[in-house]
């Protein structure tokens, strides 16, 4: 069938219109794809679930604050330390009366608080905390897996020291559990979080029973734990530690 000039020149329009919708739409759904991906890449949070690692930190804790014995120097504590597998990646302080190491064993982490006797000079109590504010290089030795033994205390310890640090991320804690009243659905979870000025740096998991979430505000991070039942409602709404941040939480608290 032969057609006028003008009649062609409409027909290639719109199947050049047609080729250009085709590509949009295919690239729209490679950025689509690329985005579920990341997501649920971002979803299973396997390597900074606190519920899911609790356990053998807690477990080795307890292994480690025995062997931490009172009544030891501070060679003694250091000896210690490296004999059984642990490096010290940053000294917070280090006077003659307390001395506070964050060390790194694997990918755990800990901070060791020793009060020292002013007389003796020996450990007169010992704690092995949690290590929410981290130094840099402890960052940086559980995610390489090649902790370097720090040579000098920190000029701003205080900053990562989670005995100086601890009451006000409680205080912060205790409001926001009680802000986060059971029953509701994830939506007004997610409304409250960013209405009381927490940023969701990431979503460790998000199933239908079970959605956990690690924010930060300011210097602090939490991961909020909640269960769902079968109607989407929340039925318990946890607030804990994040010792395992996912990057984008540490750089949002590195922003900070």
């Amino acid at each position: 069938m032969n057609m006028s000039p003008s009649l062609t020149v409409v027909v290639a329009a719109m199947a050049a219109g047609f080729s250009m919708h085709v590509a949009v739409a295919q690239t729209t759904n490679k950025n689509a794809t690329a985005a579920e991906k990341t997501a649920v890449l971002a979803d299973k949070g396997v390597n900074y679930s606190e519920r899911e690692r609790m356990k053998s930190w807690s477990g080795e804790q307890e292994t480690l604050e025995q062997m931490l014995k009172v009544g030891a120097s501070k060679g003694d504590y250091r000896k210690i330390l490296a004999d059984n597998g642990y490096t010290i990646t940053a000294i917070n302080q280090d006077t003659t009366d307390y001395v506070e190491y964050e060390v790194v064993k694997g990918d755990h982490s800990y901070e060791v608080q020793i009060d020292l006797d002013k007389k003796t000079s020996l450990g007169s109590k010992v704690d092995v905390d949690r290590n929410l504010w981290r130094a840099d290089a402890t960052k940086e030795a559980v995610r390489s897996g090649k902790p370097v033994m720090a040579s000098k205390v920190l000029t701003n310890g205080n900053a990562y020291s989670d005995r100086a640090n601890a009451k006000g991320w409680t205080d912060q804690k205790d409001k926001l559990e009680k802000s986060l009243v059971l029953g509701k659905n994830v939506a007004f979870y997610t409304g409250e979080l960013k209405s009381l000025g927490y940023q969701i740096t990431s979503t460790n998991d998000k199933e239908k029973n079970y959605v956990e979430y690690e924010v930060v505000k300011g210097s602090d991070s939490y991961e909020v734990q909640m269960d769902l039942d079968d109607a989407g409602k929340a039925r318990k709404v946890d607030v804990t530690s994040n010792m395992w941040q996912a990057e984008a939480t540490e750089k949002a608290l590195g922003e900070k």
